[in-house]
């Protein structure tokens, strides 16, 4: 470090600052209620060369590996000839982008005459065209049928609109107007990072802020290494699959394999054990993998956020072209996120959970909730206006070694990703929603459980139509060290039609048309658990039925528990201490099921073990 500590330590949180700044005046100004309400945005800071310094606390972990090859490409297209107030607008997964819907403003920022930096802002946009509304499309083919690929195209000059560029988007959208208030919500994002960095070179000098980026990077690789070398070197492994080939359901599921090398402190991820890519939407390009990457290691070492250039560089991420963690165009990019993502994030804490076992089990984490994109659109019956939007739910967190997982918890991903609110939604959107509460018996078990998932069920106030495009129906959230894997994402219909029937439309539905009175039926997934569920506090398995997070059959079948009514208090229980010794005795005894289902237990989650698993620390 050349800047002395408290130097380095103030002006490194002034960059972590105005990317805060940045992405909470995108929250404020966007129309689309994925990023005002659901923050699906970022602002990050990169160099003048394109390499990442700094992004907003809250930001979303999917963009963070996407930030250092779309400044790139930008500046290729360029051919670096930039000027004051020229931002460049680019979405395009195959070059550095993500999937369609997360859109890119880049900005070159100025001082003295040249450029010293760059902005990054994203938003996920609820729509960018394509066949279906949000879309999504899980029977894509190819990426020619999820909407509009936008390479990098100046879309202000001098900070002036060019407005034949945002007709074009607009024409290809169908909220295309909506979609001009998300740019300027934006455009304005960066014009504050510029004044913000200004301000910072007026103040401290060019010189030191440039040593402050180099010193930014040293210190993250060197913090990073410090606590790898503590690890024992070897190799860890670990793999998880698909619920199926969408477009080829009788084919044997995706497989996301990851093989971990510690050696001397270097760290190798190789992921080229992972499957082929299939025909339709479930892997992603190469700069989703290294964000996904960076989002399981984050969680295992939260020291590192918010990640820069130094954790990119002390790390070696290996991948086949053509694979699912790799694809390539046209492979279909758009159910990265509910597809591959999760998982490699997932492999990747799991293969540190192994590392770390016998060093530091705190930092062990099962398997949590998985996205599960529910994309809605139509004509709203009052206002008749076309309106396009994702409900995406919320459910529960995987059990780490000492702590059961939350409910009501985000997806895996690291930022700041929250629900959009019912209240918004029903005001928005011809929805009315019946439920909003923890679904029973949804949880992964073990000695510290997982969190619950939710039911956020609706009826439909108006006609629309309906695609989901999600995962882990079957192969559910994996639990840790014998922890029984968690519940599974739900969606089901209850047509007004035909009231006394349900349909289970799976994850992979496609335009399907609801009538006023249709009643949709959605849970997510509850997290894996952590440890033997023989081992919890009977206590704490009481807790839970009186929550109604478990059942009184699975406490008995499942944890060993027996549980008697409390005839002086309603919905109490107390423990039968001798009936549970001799049930727990029995249990023991039984032989566990191994799979990847609800229930049951991972087979390479079960030799995932910690030598002594610490006592609960809330």
């Amino acid at each position: 470090m050349q800047l002395n500590p408290i130097t380095f330590e103030v002006l490194r949180n002034a960059l972590s600052a105005m990317c805060d700044e940045g992405s909470e005046m995108i929250a404020r100004l966007a129309y689309a209620p994925t990023i005002s309400e659901g923050h699906d945005h970022s602002c990050a800071l990169l160099t003048a060369e394109g390499r990442l310094v700094a992004h907003g606390d809250r930001d979303q972990a999917p963009h963070i590996g996407s930030f250092e090859p779309s400044v790139r490409v930008v500046r290729e297209w360029a051919e670096d000839k930039f000027e004051p107030g020229d931002v460049y607008i680019f979405n395009d997964p195959y070059s550095g982008g993500i999937h369609t819907n997360d859109v890119k403003l880049i900005r070159p920022i100025f001082h003295g005459g040249h450029v010293i930096a760059f902005n990054s802002s994203t938003g996920h946009w609820p729509d960018v065209g394509g066949a279906l509304p949000g879309s999504f499309n899980p029977r894509a083919t190819d990426c020619y049928s999820e909407g509009l690929r936008i390479p990098p195209m100046l879309l202000f000059r001098g900070d002036k609109l060019d407005r034949t560029v945002m007709t074009l988007i607009e024409y290809n959208m169908r909220t295309g107007r909506e979609r001009i208030a998300d740019i300027y919500a934006q455009h304005r994002a960066g014009l504050l990072i510029e004044e913000r960095l200004c301000e910072l070179y007026d103040r401290h000098g060019s010189e030191t802020i440039e040593t402050l980026f180099i010193d930014v990077f040293d210190y993250t690789e060197e913090m990073f290494r410090k606590q790898v070398a503590e690890l024992p070197d070897g190799e860890f492994e670990f793999e998880d699959f698909s619920d199926m080939d969408a477009m080829h359901p009788d084919t044997p599921r995706i497989r996301v394999h990851c093989r971990m090398r510690i050696s001397g402190g270097q760290v190798t991820l190789d992921y080229r054990g992972s499957d082929t890519a299939p025909v339709g939407p479930f892997g992603f390009p190469r700069a989703s993998l290294e964000t996904a990457v960076y989002d399981g290691t984050l969680h295992c070492f939260p020291q590192l956020a918010p990640l820069n250039h130094g954790l990119a560089r002390s790390v070696e991420i290996l991948s086949t072209p053509g694979s699912c963690v790799h694809i390539q165009e046209p492979t279909p990019a758009s159910g990265y996120a509910s597809g591959a993502y999760e998982k490699v994030a997932a492999v990747t804490m799991a293969c540190w959970a192994n590392a770390f076992s016998t060093v530091n089990s705190r930092r062990m984490y099962a398997a949590g909730i998985n996205l599960a994109n529910l994309c809605i659109g139509g004509i709203h019956p009052k206002t008749g206006k076309q309106f396009v939007n994702y409900l995406w739910n919320e459910g529960g967190q995987g059990a780490r070694s000492y702590k059961d997982g939350n409910p009501f918890q985000m997806m895996i991903f690291i930022g700041g990703a929250t629900n959009q609110p019912i209240e918004i939604l029903e005001r928005l959107y011809p929805l009315l929603y019946t439920n909003c509460v923890g679904v029973v018996d949804s949880c992964g078990d073990g000695k510290f459980r997982g969190g619950v998932g939710i039911d956020r069920s609706f009826k439909v106030l108006g006609p629309l139509t309906l695609t989901m495009h999600g995962d882990r129906a079957e192969v559910t959230p994996f639990g840790l060290a014998g922890g029984t894997n968690g519940g599974a994402n739900i969606l089901r219909l209850r047509r007004a039609a035909n009231p006394g029937k349900e349909e289970d439309l799976g994850m992979h539905a496609v335009g399907i048309r609801l009538e006023p009175g249709d009643h949709m039926i959605y849970r997510s997934n509850g997290g894996g658990g952590f440890g033997n569920p023989l081992d919890r506090d009977p206590e704490r398995v009481a807790a839970d039925v009186e929550l109604g997070w478990i059942s009184r059959e699975k406490a008995s079948s499942v944890y060993g528990i027996v549980l008697c009514a409390d005839e002086l208090e309603k919905n109490s229980y107390i423990i039968d201490d001798n009936a549970t010794t001799m049930m727990r005795e029995q249990r023991a005894n039984e032989t566990r099921v191994r799979g990847y289902g609800p229930g049951e237990v991972h087979p390479l989650g079960e030799i995932v073990q910690v030598a002594e698993v610490p006592l609960a620390a809330e």
